[in-house]
């Protein structure tokens, strides 16, 4: 049905607003083709179309690469500006040919983020950010061995992304709560968390990139990452995919034990009216049972049910201005989520979670300029409930009973946003300024309760016991307004800087931010293969609105026990309490005088370098840091006498990370990434999101300054495709890196304060995995594509889990690994 209102509203816009092209006598179809160094299409490029200075119309290629509008008789530019790839522009004389085609090849220079502007055909560097970006291609990384159902799922072949134990994506070193996810100029985030969200499929995903640090003032909200995400048109062509249409049964000691997994994603587009009106759809069924191996079978899995569908109309409304509707729903049940050893099936609880955004983008071409305006509304519900009604049970060896709470809660987002790209202005070079604001009203409100925990040790006494209160409902809101300015400043060909201001707030916590920003990118050679870049910024955090939904918690009362179990002392009732900041480290931050008034931020720099030696050969070189401060933690403490959790910005954290990259092209489309990372990230592990997450721990632990959970001191990841003879490809990807790091805790589940925790890592991982693919072409119209997958080629022991309480009889072992295991894929094109 919501798909059905936003394709009515489209069609009205179509139906109320006409055509206005540059039309004229004689007009003629003009056809453009856009494809890479190695003849490969591709779809969703802008085209400009340009005659005697004047913006004509913005064309979009489809699926098959190419657009088509109707022009009159002259001389015409068509300007290219693609991300990723030098800007080309070329001139067209439509007077002295019936039909023009006009094939455009875009020379492939891997560099960072581009900005929007109409300049040469020469390859000039300026035109190039000083953002550094990694760059995923969906396609790629949906052939690679990791096959991922999503945009997020694809992360991890990024260097310096990984996911963590926890199941978090780490960039920068840093949780989800750190960093940013825009899809099509929408914040995809959620609001009560800062977790990243099931996000869209991956087959309607068109570019994905990574920014660390970025220099240009339109991002705010984060202080590790930015991840960007564009969706693909419908296109001119209707065009089918059913990836995956076959189950996968589970097989024990050679017989079938039922299903194991269906993941069947079915995605197509096309015209609704050809050159006016395109629709997408992408569409996936999850029903997942993920096995953990340190548990034995039949109580052993994670069970996953999910639907993801994206919905994308496109308009075009005249040559000048075009508009875009979204739709993004996401139901998921995950039944004994967060399973291991020391949680079993009981102990487990489920997670049941329901993802709505609309979005609508309209574009439009003002003289040279152009204006771009997003509205969207985003809803984030979210049921956590335990297996039973027992209270839980803790012990070093493993926990019993029940998970200890249940959670309702609706969090929502709604957001507008105005990116204005002005003229390009030549004065002591050219300037490229654009403006833009944001304005974001966000809600939370839901009610948390708890049941009794009861701790035990080793041999089964009981040492302490946490009771409860009642939690009481919450209802947190909050705006978060933002401007900002920034100009990219082409002094010559070789040499530009980027510079910008962000102002933003967050009226829940009573403090204003300043962000200023500079970067510059340097080509040094005439032949433009050598690139200099860097910059360094402030980047602020946005709060998530669970922090302010503390107070609320349920107060944790904690009575201890003798030996031979009976009270000792008095039973002590711990507030839920919030503190005020210290004063900013930073005098670009204004904080009011109150409780909560909290500005994490993060100053950040970074220095790279890339070297293009030929075509088939890109190596990149890439150092940055980053320092945090005003972390959001919290931990037990004495206040005026009385104990309890206290909410404070007193957290920290630094980054250093050292990354070579490689990349290496073969005959056709045959391509190897292979990158080395070295780094560091160590901070305060008590924050706030310990114990403020869906599904928390019931422990609040003093602060313990040391590795972080995504520090890996050491990475090399390699992965591509190489093909075959009897059109067979294999896609292989390998992953050596240290193991990560873990922390001991006591008895009482506290951390061990002074022990040495350089030395505390799981043993170092590596993983060596292949998917063999071919193409079978039934006829003219479909394709099978079978392909085989095994991970683990070498069956190496990764393990899976430490057994890191002191006083568990087995401590300091490591159990529990994914053996080597194939699956069979069967996709099909059509």
């Amino acid at each position: 049905m919501r798909q059905l209102i936003l394709l009515t509203f489209a069609l009205l816009g179509y139906c109320a607003t006409p055509m206005q092209g540059y039309q004229g006598p004689q007009d003629t179809l003009l056809t453009v083709t856009v494809v890479d160094t190695q003849g490969v299409i591709m779809q969703n490029v802008d085209v400009f179309l340009m005659k005697d200075n004047t913006f004509l119309a913005l064309l979009k290629t489809a699926a098959d690469g190419r657009a088509s509008v109707r022009v009159g008789r002259g001389l015409f530019t068509l300007s290219i500006h693609q991300t990723d790839y030098a800007p080309i522009a070329q001139v067209v004389d439509t007077r002295s040919i019936v039909e023009p085609v006009l094939d455009i090849k875009i020379v492939s220079v891997p560099r960072v983020q581009e900005t929007v502007s109409v300049q040469a055909s020469t390859q000039d560097i300026t035109e190039q950010t000083s953002s550094p970006a990694e760059s995923i291609k969906p396609e790629e990384a949906n052939e690679s061995p990791l096959r991922p159902l999503t945009l997020t799922d694809a992360l991890p072949l990024v260097p310096g992304v990984v996911v963590a134990l926890n199941g978090q994506i780490q960039i920068e070193g840093s949780g989800e709560m750190h960093s940013a996810l825009i899809v099509d100029s929408v914040d995809a985030g959620d609001p009560a968390t800062g977790r990243l969200g099931l996000s869209a499929p991956i087959d309607v995903v068109d570019s994905i990139h990574v920014l660390t640090s970025p220099y240009l003032a339109q991002y705010g909200r984060f202080t590790a990452g930015v991840v960007t995400a564009e969706t693909k048109p419908g296109g001119n062509r209707w065009h089918y995919d059913l990836n995956d249409p076959l189950p996968e049964f589970r097989i024990r000691s050679g017989h079938v034990r039922g299903l194991k997994s269906a993941t069947p994603r079915f995605s197509f587009g096309g015209p609704i009216i050809p050159d006016r009106i395109s629709y997408s759809e992408g569409l996936e069924f999850v029903d997942n049972k993920v096995p953990v191996r340190t548990l034995p079978f039949p109580f052993n899995e994670t069970k996953t049910t999910s639907l993801n569908s994206f919905t994308q109309t496109d308009v075009t409304l005249t040559p000048r201005q075009g508009l875009t509707a979204t739709l993004h729903v996401a139901p998921q049940n995950v039944r004994y989520s967060d399973l291991d050893f020391f949680n079993p099936q009981p102990v487990t609880p489920n997670d049941d979670t329901r993802i709505y955004t609309g979005a609508i983008t309209h574009r439009i071409a003002l003289g040279e300029a152009l204006l771009q305006s997003t509205f969207s509304v985003s809803e984030f519900t979210t049921a956590v409930t335990p297996q039973g009604d027992l209270g839980m049970t803790v012990a070093p060896g493993g926990d019993g009973g029940n998970y200890f709470s249940e959670q309702q809660r609706h969090s929502r987002r709604l957001e507008w946003n105005e990116l204005w790209s002005l003229k390009p202005i030549n004065r002591y070079g050219i300037h490229k300024i654009q403006l833009g604001s944001s304005f974001a009203s966000v809600a939370d409100e839901g009610q948390l309760n708890a049941k009794t925990i009861t701790m035990f040790d080793n041999l089964g006494v009981k040492i302490r016991t946490i009771d409860f209160s009642l939690g009481s409902p919450y209802d947190r809101t909050d705006q978060q307004p933002a401007v900002f300015v920034q100009d990219h400043w082409s002094i010559n060909s070789h040499f530009a800087i980027d510079a910008g201001l962000r102002w933003e707030a967050q009226t829940i916590t009573a403090t204003t931010r300043f962000a200023p920003r500079t970067g510059f990118v340097w080509n040094p050679s005439k032949d433009g293969r050598t690139t200099v870049s860097g910059g360094i910024g402030i980047f602020y955090d946005s709060v998530p609105l669970n922090v302010y939904a503390f107070s609320h918690y349920p107060e944790q009362i904690i009575t201890n026990y003798l030996p031979n179990e009976t009270v000792s002392g008095s039973p002590q009732t711990y507030l839920n309490l919030t503190a005020e900041a210290a004063a900013s480290g930073t005098p670009l931050v204004d904080q009011d005088h109150k409780l909560g008034n909290f500005a994490p931020y993060t100053v950040a720099w970074n220095l790279q370098m890339q070297q293009q030696f030929s075509e088939h050969l890109t190596v990149r070189a890439k150092y940055l840091e980053n320092h945090a401060s005003g972390l959001v933690t919290i931990s037990p403490q004495v206040v005026q006498g009385q104990s309890a959790y206290v909410l404070a910005g007193d957290g920290g954290s630094r980054y250093r990370q050292f990354e070579l990259t490689t990349q290496v092209s073969f005959q056709g489309d045959n391509k190897f990434y292979a990158s080395y990372v070295r780094s560091l990230s160590e901070g305060t592990l008590n924050e706030s999101d310990t114990y403020l997450g869906d599904l928390s721990l019931p422990f609040i632990r003093a602060n313990l300054y040391t590795n972080r959970t995504g520090d890996i001191p050491n990475r090399f990841l390699t992965w591509g495709s190489v093909a075959l003879p009897w059109k067979i490809k294999i896609y292989p990807k390998i992953e050596l890196r240290s193991g990560f790091p873990f922390q001991s805790v006591d008895v009482y589940q506290n951390y061990i304060q002074n022990m040495k925790t350089a030395s505390l890592r799981f043993p170092t991982y590596f993983a060596a995995d292949a998917r063999v693919a071919k193409n079978i072409k039934l006829n003219s119209k479909y394709t099978l594509r079978p392909s085989i997958s095994i991970a683990n080629i070498t069956n190496h022991f990764n393990a899976l889990q430490i057994h890191s309480n002191t006083a568990d009889p087995q401590y300091g072992q490591f159990f529990g690994s994914y053996d080597r295991h194939g699956r069979f894929d069967l996709d099909v094109v059509f």
